[in-house]
């Protein structure tokens, strides 16, 4: 070999593409590659998660919760006797005076 010549050769003895070809997955590489990048606990807490939000389902059809129009909050977080008493205390608001009652046309007949 001389000064200066590549140590490396980038020629392979089998130029047969056919042989290149990887062999058919199975049912272990499959399992291999779809476990691959995922935690130890990471099946429990996604089967946790999936409970979780199974529960949170029946919790909200048991009370009932639905949307509203109108804009009220939930009856459990009302509070009618602060609301009661606030009225009470306030003086009532006074929107409009009538001031002069304007005559209409009448019909004679």
């Amino acid at each position: 070999m001389a000064a200066g010549e590549c140590q490396t050769r980038n020629t392979s003895e089998n130029d047969d593409d056919a042989s290149d070809a990887p062999p058919p997955l199975d049912s272990e590489d499959i399992a291999l590659l779809k476990s691959y990048g995922l935690g130890p606990y990471s099946v429990p807490i996604k089967d946790i998660e999936n409970e979780i939000k199974k529960h949170q389902e029946t919790v909200k059809e048991l009370i009932g919760i639905k949307e509203s129009d109108t804009g009220l909050s939930q009856p459990s977080q009302w509070d009618l006797v602060g609301d009661k008493q606030m009225m009470q205390e306030e003086a009532p608001l006074q929107v409009a005076r009538c001031t002069k009652i304007i005559a209409g046309e009448e019909e004679n007949g």
